[in-house]
């Protein structure tokens, strides 16, 4: 009788290791490494949202009003009934007395202006980024230029000046860049002096009120002198007389005496 052979148990089936680990195959819905949560996209608005708190700023479109707003004024210069005859760019210079020497009075934009209704010309010159006045007189009558030093580019002259909002008698120089710009601001200057000759003289010309008083002051002081040397004179010739008398005194008293 043959014996039986009992069945072999069947040995269980092991899954194949994947070759690029696990959940690396192609199965199912697709590629699992791309498949995640946590993938590319993720990664991607993660850092976005890094950015924009990193630079809060660039989204900001708050607008903020100030609390005091300032209206634009225009302010006057003075020169709008004035029609510029010339403008260039100069160097001024002022002597003073009691230094007995030059000194820099200022560098900017130097013009000549005739005025549109009385037809008088000045000259008018500010300072560089300052716009300070450091000449502004009226071209007067019998004002002359002059070399200073045998210098092309310069001119010295003698005028009544209002730069100080006050009148100053000063003793100007000026140099400009080149000896054309000189040159014709010499011909405007002379051409602006007859014009204002000739309308000075026919408004009865210049007035001489402040001239008759110095000449006053100066005829007192003369006076003051004079009456004060007569003084010291008449002191003199009293002191001579009393000394003449004293000695007269002496002389008879030792007359006296010896007689």
């Amino acid at each position: 009788m043959a014996e039986e052979t009992s069945p072999k148990a069947e040995e269980p089936k092991v899954a194949p290791t994947p070759i690029f680990g696990q959940g690396s195959t192609f199965a199912g819905a697709g590629f699992s490494g791309f498949g995640s949560s946590e993938g590319f996209g993720g990664a991607a608005s993660a850092g976005a949202g890094a950015a924009a708190a990193a630079n809060p700023e660039e989204e900001c479109q708050a607008e903020f009003k100030p609390v005091v707003q300032l209206e634009e004024k225009e302010t006057a210069s003075g020169e709008e009934s004035e029609e510029i005859k010339l403008e260039y760019k100069a160097k001024l210079y002022r002597y003073d007395f009691e230094k007995q020497e030059w000194k820099e009075r200022g560098v900017g934009q130097c013009k000549i202006l005739e005025h549109k209704e009385t037809k008088k010309t000045r000259v008018l010159m500010r300072r560089d980024k300052l716009h300070k006045v450091c000449a502004n007189f009226l071209i007067m009558p019998g004002t002359t230029l002059q070399n200073h030093q045998g210098n092309d580019k310069t001119w010295v002259w003698s005028t009544p000046d209002f730069a100080d909002e006050e009148m100053k008698n000063e003793l100007f120089c000026i140099r400009f860049g080149t000896t054309e710009k000189a040159n014709e601001f010499k011909e405007l200057f002379e051409a602006a002096e007859a014009q204002n000759t000739k309308l000075i003289e026919a408004e009865g010309g210049l007035e001489v009120k402040e001239a008759n008083d110095d000449e006053k002051k100066e005829a007192g002081a003369d006076d003051l002198a004079d009456n004060l040397a007569s003084v010291k004179v008449e002191d003199k010739k009293e002191e001579k007389e009393k000394e003449e008398e004293a000695t007269k005194d002496e002389g008879e008293e030792k007359e006296e005496q010896e007689s």
